[in-house]
This record gives C-alpha cells, structure tokens and sequence, in this order.
C-alpha cells in the first residue's frame, strides 16, 4: 500500500456494536463497500486491553497491547517491515509498566493507528467493528473528543436481533470459540446488552439497524443509515458487500461463513436448541427492552 496524500485527514470514524451475532459484520460490509470507506478486520483494542470496573463510568488499561497492533496490522495485509516505519509516529516501542495512568494516551494512539491504515488506503473514513465495543462508547467518544480537531464526526452503529436468534447462534458459535457459552449466558448477554442500547438512544451519535428490517429491506434500511451518517446512497453497495465482506474475517473466524452471500434473513433458534433451551430462553429474554428500543427509534424518525 501507497500512503495517502499528506494533506488528506480523517473526517469519520464510525464504531459498529452490539450483542455478538446480531448482524454486525454484515452491516460492516455493506458500509465497507461505500466509496468513501474502508473497514478493518475486529480490532479489539478496547474490550481485551482496558477493564470496566464495577460502578466505575470509566474503563482503565490494563493490558499492553502492542502484541495485538502488530498482530492486527497482519491480518490487514500490512507488510510489518513497512508498517513498523509508520507505527514508530503512531505507537509507542514500549508501553510503560505502570498501565493505568496512559489509558487515554494509549487509547488515542490505538485510533491513530485505525487512521493511519485507512489514509494509506486513500480513505478518509473508516468503519471499525468490535461487539464488544458497545460497553466502551462513552470513552471512545471522550477520546475522540479530545481529538476533535482531526476527525469531522463519530458515529456509533447499533445493529439490534430478536433475542432468540441471537441466543441461539451466539449458543452454536461459541462453541469454536476458547470458551463456549450455555443459554443462560446468552440470555444474559443480549439482555445486558440491549438495555445498555436503549439507554444511548436519543443520543445524536448513535444510530440503530435492526437486523429484521436490514434483511426484509436492505436498500431502504441501507438508504436511512446512510442518510443518518451523512453519506451518499450508492447503489453499487449491494453489489459490492460480498466482495468487501473477504476482508473483513479471518481465516480462524470459521462461524462467520457465508457473510459473503447474498442478504436475507437467517433463523438458527430451531436447529441449534433444544424445545426446552427454547423455552427457557424465551421466559427469560426481557423483550420489553427490544420493543421499548424499536418503539423509541421510530419516534425519532
């Protein structure tokens, strides 16, 4: 890769997050195919790398993570002798032992790195997707914040699935993962997790993609995220997903096969459970909180 222009800065960053198996990567491919995007394999610089303690508003860093920068640079098809040019501006060579007190310091270099990769790909905008991230928006949006002067605008994407769906293919995918997750677990997750969206509704920066409406409509839905995100409709974009979607996962990532084909709707909750993991699911799932979300975006148009 041939670095961008030097007068070319980045003008959006956009974070997609939710509960795991919603239909994040999906979402990431269709706005990786915009023009005026670029998108990333899953960084995880947040979740794995800074803690959120009970009660606390703010995480703190407690792993280094230059491992993983070098790491991900890989998996995004970086040369690391070429790379270990540019990251000498962008990342520090060593992390210092005491970790707590660089996490804001840290944690602006990791999203100079994200910038960096998408300028010397001629892009001044860039997706990053990580589920995880959801519990990490008020810091990214504190750092980007204190950035401001170098990026436009952030953007935060929510893409939101019925609980059953995704506890059952959260179910089934964990069990490639190092740690498999049981139903309750899973019930656990999506509750936790959509609450904590409907909590960040009504804020300017987040927008929210229901998966049940991207896949019944996709160019509609498509057209209305872009519109909140201030981007153009391109109606090459569906076109373009499956070919966007190669770059996106990795060749251990063995669950997200078959991001690349065509969009419509996927049910797993009949083959993966069992009548009664149904059952129990079902009883426990607060789909209040989903129809309280779906019911409050809609007010907002």
């Amino acid at each position: 890769m041939t670095p961008s222009p030097l007068s070319k800065q980045i003008e959006r960053r956009i974070f997609i997050v939710g509960v795991p198996r919603s239909g994040t990567t999906l979402v990431q491919s269709l706005l990786a195919a915009h023009s005026e995007l670029t998108s990333f394999t899953e960084s995880h610089f947040f979740d794995r790398y800074f803690t959120l303690f009970p009660g606390a508003t703010m995480p703190i860093l407690v792993r280094n993570p230059t491992s993983r920068v070098q790491e991900f640079l890989g998996e995004n098809d970086e040369d690391p002798t070429e790379a270990a040019g540019w990251l000498q501006d962008r990342w520090p060579l060593a992390v210092k032992p005491f970790l707590p007190l660089q996490t804001r310091s840290v944690g602006r270099k990791l999203l100079g790195v994200l910038d960096e990769l998408a300028l010397r790909r001629g892009q001044s905008g860039w997706v990053e997707k990580t589920p995880r991230h959801l519990r990490y928006i008020p810091f990214l949006k504190r750092l980007v914040d204190t950035t401001s002067s170098t990026c436009s605008r952030v953007d935060f994407v929510h893409v939101i699935r019925k609980g059953l769906e995704v506890v059952a293919s959260l179910h089934k995918a964990s069990q490639h993962w190092e740690r498999s997750y049981d139903v309750t677990t899973c019930v656990d997750r999506w509750n936790a997790d959509v609450h904590f969206s409907l909590r960040r509704a009504g804020n300017l920066t987040d927008h929210f993609v229901f998966y049940e409406e991207l896949t019944a409509r996709p160019e509609e839905t498509l057209r209305q995220l872009l519109s909140q995100l201030g981007l153009e409709w391109e109606p090459e974009i569906l076109q373009r997903q499956g070919d966007e979607s190669q770059g996106l996962v990795t060749r251990d990532e063995t669950w997200k096969a078959g991001i690349d084909r065509s969009i419509r709707p996927s049910a797993t909750s009949q083959q993966s459970l069992t009548e009664e993991q149904r059952a129990r699911a079902l009883r426990s799932l607060r789909h209040e909180h989903y129809e309280e979300l779906v019911e409050r975006v809609l007010a907002q148009g």
